[in-house]
């Protein structure tokens, strides 16, 4: 069965480029992680480098705004951690408002 698996986080070509410069956006501690690669390898072939890029900037923004301190891949793939982190931040009211 395993010999049927296609890696597409490891093909050569144009798409190794592309996949390199969007990695680049990963933090450190996430960029050696097989299933946050494969995760934007598989994006990137059905949307493109400019809309896995957008989606991870967002992404970076939010788990960071939530403090959140888990694996990159387990935010982007679990809608539970993301829904708690913005059920979290819209209790708070901002200054100045009444």
């Amino acid at each position: 069965m395993s010999d049927k698996i296609i890696a597409i986080e490891e093909r050569l070509g144009p798409f190794q480029r592309v996949f390199q410069r969007v990695m680049r956006m990963v933090p450190d501690r996430d960029r050696n992680d097989k299933n946050l690669q494969r995760l934007i390898a598989f994006r990137l072939r059905v949307d493109g480098e400019a809309a896995i890029s957008e989606y991870l900037i967002r992404k970076i923004r939010e788990a960071i705004q939530c403090a959140y301190t888990g694996r990159l891949y387990d935010f982007l793939k679990d809608d539970l951690t993301e829904k708690e982190c913005d059920s979290s931040g819209n209790d708070r009211v901002p200054p100045g408002a009444a």
